[in-house]
């Protein structure tokens, strides 16, 4: 499974790789939504999931999927939202609206992350929120 992970915070990067151990996963980061689209433009091989952080100094992430949508290669890439906003946030309210694969909240535990992910790499969405 090839992934990007969108995440301002070095940590939750980091912790990130914890839902994905060993073999068969290869995880890119970026620590903003300029820096992910820069290396998307670049990119060779689409990926197969973006776990993307809402809250971001540069690019929240609905200006991320926004642009990440007019990328040709990039277009149909689920997108898994990894969030502590509440729901009744007009941010989360916009990223229901753009086209998310899924939410799951933070603090999530690595298995969580991990099946919401590979649901929506399936195509699957999941029956709701986590969290």
């Amino acid at each position: 499974m090839r992934l990007l992970i969108v995440e301002d915070s070095a940590l939750i990067r980091k912790v990130t790789h914890l839902a994905f151990p060993g073999r068969g996963h290869d995880l890119q980061e970026a620590a903003s939504g300029v820096e992910a689209l820069a290396l998307l433009s670049g990119a060779a091989d689409s990926f197969d999931a973006i776990v993307l952080d809402l809250r971001m100094p540069d690019m929240n992430g609905v200006e991320f999927i926004r642009a990440l949508r007019q990328l040709p290669r990039h277009r149909d890439t689920p997108v898994v939202v990894a969030t502590s906003e509440g729901d009744d946030s007009p941010l989360m309210e916009e990223a229901r609206q753009v086209g998310v694969a899924a939410i799951v909240r933070k603090p999530w535990k690595p298995h969580e992350l991990a099946d919401v992910v590979r649901q929506a790499c399936a195509g699957r969405r999941p029956t709701g929120d986590s969290g």
